[in-house]
């Protein structure tokens, strides 16, 4: 006998940052939403550096959200979040030297940081429901889809994918057609360390982590050291190689961790039918930096108003990605820009080190980072 199927207004599949941004302003609006987590506890493991944006980094960085109260309100963190303040950012060469810049950013524990926004979708009356791994989704003659889990069946008006890199409901909706994920996929792996801690958010190039970055986060009494490269860039696996390079800045480590990252810009289409893909799903990570929870976050308030706009009005949910690529598209094209630069003339060390020594004074390493164009020699 078949599962009773439930149906929701709104399912969204995974409680990271941007899915529990979408479902506190859908429960405000009052839309009925469910959550959909695999984990057993949220945030946990992070895939991520868990280095977070402050408001004023994200509206310098990206277009069109100087009046985005709500947004502003959702970033105004609570200090128990804020295990380190990042004010600068270092990036070093080969060779050691570094050039700095002004950052407005924090460290935290992703733990602590997802369970913080799971907690405020829940108390503006979203539902969330653990140890829930989608397993399938099965497109019906009405056009509708779906849902099947290790737990249960459902069917929803609106499905927004928040499943990260791997954008697990479009990939399982469209048989893998690469319009619908992020195309190119970057290996990350990271330990969480003690010892000599610097105050900066620290960046390495070079061999280190050729076609990539190693990185240093501080979070208090701890930091989390990197490295994300480009799949086959090192030898192996990447764990030896973080090993020797936090054995090498005498640190100790503690765990370990790492994921995906989405390093090819936005996906070709962020809406088919009913259902909407947001943050990571969506390919809105910065390539040259690697960053995304900001757009995670962004996207999903822009999720939940097209759906709330669709259900009330009528409107077309496209309206979703027209606005989700009119705040992230300048910034996210000159990062993607930077990055594929990188891959181009970033190969040996010796000429990391002459090309950055000729963008540092110019500021062409910072306007990088920051997802602005580069100069026009580049």
């Amino acid at each position: 006998m078949a599962k009773e199927v439930e149906h929701r207004q709104v399912i969204i599949v995974g409680a990271g940052p941007g899915g529990s941004s979408a479902a506190k302003r859908l429960a405000e609006n009052g839309i009925d939403c469910l959550v959909l987590e695999r984990r057993e506890i949220i945030g946990n493991p992070a895939q991520c550096g868990e280095c977070i944006p402050n408001w004023g980094e994200v509206v310098s960085t990206f277009d069109g959200l100087e009046n985005e109260e709500w947004l502003k309100d959702l970033f105004d963190f609570p200090d128990h979040l804020r295990l380190h303040r990042l004010d600068k950012m270092r990036v070093f060469l080969p060779s050691g030297k570094h050039y700095s810049f002004d950052l407005d950013a924090f460290g935290c524990h992703r733990l602590q940081f997802d369970g913080h926004l799971a907690d405020l979708a829940q108390a503006a009356g979203a539902e969330i429901r653990m140890s829930q791994a989608l397993k399938n989704i099965v497109s019906k003659k009405d056009g509708s889809s779906l849902l099947v889990t290790d737990k249960g069946r459902y069917s929803a008006d609106y499905i927004i994918d928040a499943t990260g890199s791997l954008a697990h409901v479009m990939r399982l909706k469209n048989k893998d057609s690469k319009r619908y994920r992020p195309r190119e996929q970057v290996p990350t792996i990271y330990a969480q360390v003690q010892g000599p801690i610097p105050d900066t958010f620290d960046v390495f190039m070079g061999s280190v982590a050729p076609n990539g970055y190693g990185w240093i986060i501080p979070k208090g009494k701890v930091a989390n050291v990197g490295l994300g490269v480009r799949a086959g860039s090192l030898k192996g696996d990447l764990k030896p190689h973080l090993q020797r390079m936090c054995d090498e800045l005498g640190f100790e480590i503690l765990s370990w961790g790492g994921g995906w990252i989405p390093m090819s810009g936005p996906v070709d289409c962020m809406v088919d039918d009913n259902v909407l893909a947001i943050g990571d799903a969506a390919g809105l990570v910065m390539p040259s930096n690697g960053g995304g929870i900001s757009q995670a976050m962004v996207s999903g308030k822009f999720a939940a108003d097209a759906i709330i706009a669709n259900h009330d009005t009528g409107r077309p949910l496209s309206e979703y990605e027209d606005r989700v690529r009119s705040c992230f598209s300048r910034s996210l094209k000159n990062s993607l820009r930077a990055k594929k630069l990188a891959y181009l003339f970033f190969r040996w060390d010796w000429l990391t080190e002459v090309l950055m020594r000729i963008l540092g004074p110019f500021g062409g390493i910072r306007r990088a980072m920051n997802c602005e164009r580069t100069l026009w020699l580049f």
